[in-house]
């Protein structure tokens, strides 16, 4: 910290506790005003709120670029802020701390040592006392990096769609916690050299680091040993990844298929997942596996084999619970699965059943 900020943290002592790349260039602000004005470098406030109106103010900021990148850094108590609509991306690495974001799509969050990227739309957040550091990204450069490094020229289908999205990433994933540290390590070092040379860091495309490594997290398929191999293949077969995925749901239908299944399976974030859904389905990725299951369900209760019970074909079409499977079936075509079953044995002879 520079002297200033020094000679004021004995006042503020949970600030002195928290750790910050940036912490040596924090200063001390002691205007929510000004605090605002230096976060909307990065990401643009329309207001901020301290969470203790009646307590003085304080915040240790600061602002610099790291090549193209903008930065804000900061050590701050808790606030509410509102933000605008913008057209970047803004990665925000938590060090201490926790920051709840709501948007139109949903409610997200950062983490103490997590990461966030989080889109353009307009948003509102709730943060504890924090650590955080945020950075401005350019979502075509983004894609662009992933582009290059999938060795692709067009984008795949849902790529753009997750590129815009908000997603939050905790290091649980081994690759994902291994991708966490290689960021948070060139932003440290970024900052450490830009003490002896900004135009050092230019020269290093460091900047260029930060988009790599991003890229890898939110487009999952980067993180595949043969990413090109997977993508060119996917082409040939006339599927995308939303064919890849609507084809293993009907293949396993008589399994648990829960939104954390698909996701695995897919690549797909949760967000995603829902949006790819409403946009290529009209419904939400449940909806539309329940409504498979029971044209599934009617169709084998119409043709029935023999030793078949409205039960047996329930499990096998992914229910697990009769009373659910009868509610939704007569919800869905207005009759109840035996009286579907038992007309359709009428025409049978007996030894058939």
């Amino acid at each position: 910290m520079s002297e200033a900020s020094q000679a004021c943290v004995e006042a503020h002592p949970q600030a002195a506790e928290l750790d910050n790349p940036f912490r040596r260039r924090l200063q001390l602000i002691d205007d929510p005003q000004q605090s605002m004005a230096l976060i909307s470098q990065v990401l643009p406030l329309r207001r901020l709120v301290p969470a203790c109106p009646q307590e003085p103010w304080w915040h240790y900021g600061h602002h610099s670029r790291l090549g193209s990148i903008a930065v804000s850094a900061g050590i701050l108590p808790p606030a509410r802020l509102w933000i605008a609509k913008h057209h970047t991306l803004t990665l925000i690495l938590g060090y201490a701390g926790e920051q709840t974001f709501q948007q139109s799509a949903g409610e997200v969050e950062c983490l103490a040592n997590g990461c966030l990227i989080l889109s353009g739309d307009a948003a509102s957040c709730e943060s504890s006392l924090l650590s955080t550091v945020a950075l401005q990204l350019e979502p075509e450069r983004l894609m662009h990096t992933a582009l290059q490094m999938g060795g692709l020229v067009q984008s795949p289908e849902g790529w753009a769609d997750r590129v815009e999205l908000s997603q939050a990433w905790l290091p649980a994933d081994p690759a994902v916690a291994l991708l966490q540290e290689m960021l948070r390590d060139v932003v440290e070092r970024a900052e450490r050299l830009s003490v002896y040379s900004q135009l050092l860091v230019e020269r290093l495309q460091l900047d260029e680091q930060i988009y790599r490594v991003m890229a890898a997290m939110v487009l999952p398929e980067l993180r595949l040993d043969s990413p090109l191999d997977r993508l060119r293949r996917r082409s040939d077969q006339g599927l995308d990844a939303f064919d890849e995925l609507v084809a293993f749901i009907n293949a396993n239908l008589d399994q648990a298929l829960d939104l954390s299944i698909l996701q695995a399976h897919s690549f797909y974030s949760r967000r995603a997942l829902q949006y790819a859904f409403q946009k290529r389905l009209g419904c939400t990725a449940t909806q539309w596996i329940r409504n498979q299951r029971l044209d599934l369900a009617r169709q084998r209760l119409q043709q029935p084999q023999p030793g078949d019970s409205v039960a047996s074909i329930a499990a096998s079409c992914g229910y697990r619970s009769m009373s659910l499977f009868s509610v939704d079936f007569q919800q869905r075509f207005h009759v109840k699965p035996s009286h579907l079953l038992r007309e359709a044995r009428a025409g049978l002879p007996p030894e058939t059943w």
